[in-house]
């Protein structure tokens, strides 16, 4: 008898466990998941078709600028500065730019022990030798502005999260059907900031013109992120776009530069 009751009371224990358990992990799963990025809905700063490589006199105006606690790759430094001066909140954000063996082009995520202090994110840039997608280093240079663009945007909704939130949307990078409705999201986010020809570059160089991936890391990106005509119609609602549909710019026409 006693032995059957210590039985029950151990069922007991060990199902309020595993329920408690799952009750958590839901709990974790869907926090931050219907939240969407808290951006500008519109950008002050100027719209441009196509940036030019800046001056070397550009450069370091726009390092003192938006490079404070910042650690860039060198070779990227141009289109990472010009992609940062669209995110001003970013300017005092400790970001480290480097290179990685990542499964795709670039990523972006938080450094995971500076979640539960002063954060710390890095943007990581696929240098693998026999990758078999698109490295960076082989991207136009307004293309490669674009594709920065959408990670740092990632890092500005990383920002507003606490740490469960940033949990939730872990969980929604792990499910395939949430994934391409997150990355929409950003890819939004990013044109509505100011970067949408650059993006729209970006999309149609991996998904159109490239000729270095093959057709699985192409599918990969049609099937996630927006193509060129989507990004095309997002920026046809923007009243901005319109008035730079056929011109060229360099970085100082960018809002803040001196």
């Amino acid at each position: 008898m006693e032995d059957q009751l210590n039985h029950t009371i151990y069922k007991y224990r060990h199902h309020k466990v595993l329920i408690f358990l799952l009750v958590t992990v839901v709990a974790i799963s869907s926090c931050g998941i219907h939240r969407h990025a808290t951006l500008p809905l519109v950008s002050n700063h100027s719209f441009v078709r196509e940036f030019e490589r800046p001056t070397k006199p550009q450069i370091d105006s726009l390092r003192e600028i938006y490079g404070n606690n910042k650690e860039f790759v060198e070779e990227f430094i141009e289109p990472a500065l010009i992609a940062l001066s669209y995110y001003p909140e970013l300017k005092d954000v400790k970001i480290e730019f480097k290179y990685s063996k990542e499964a795709t082009t670039m990523a972006a995520r938080p450094v995971p022990l500076s979640l539960f202090s002063k954060r710390k994110y890095v943007v990581l840039i696929n240098n693998k030798e026999n990758f078999k997608g698109i490295h960076l280093k082989d991207v136009p240079f307004n293309a490669q502005i674009g594709i920065i663009g959408h990670e740092l945007a990632h890092i500005v909704d990383y920002n507003n999260y606490n740490f469960w939130g940033i949990i939730g949307v872990c969980f929604r990078h792990l499910d395939e059907n949430r994934k391409p409705l997150f990355e929409k999201e950003i890819d939004r986010a990013t044109i509505v900031r100011g970067l949408g020809w650059q993006l729209f570059d970006w999309a149609t160089y991996s998904m159109l013109t490239n000729n270095n991936a093959l057709d699985d890391y192409i599918d990969f990106k049609r099937n996630t992120y927006m193509q060129p005509d989507e990004i095309k119609q997002v920026m046809s609602f923007l009243s901005q776009y319109g008035n730079v549909m056929g011109t060229s710019g360099n970085p100082s026409m960018m809002h803040g530069f001196q």
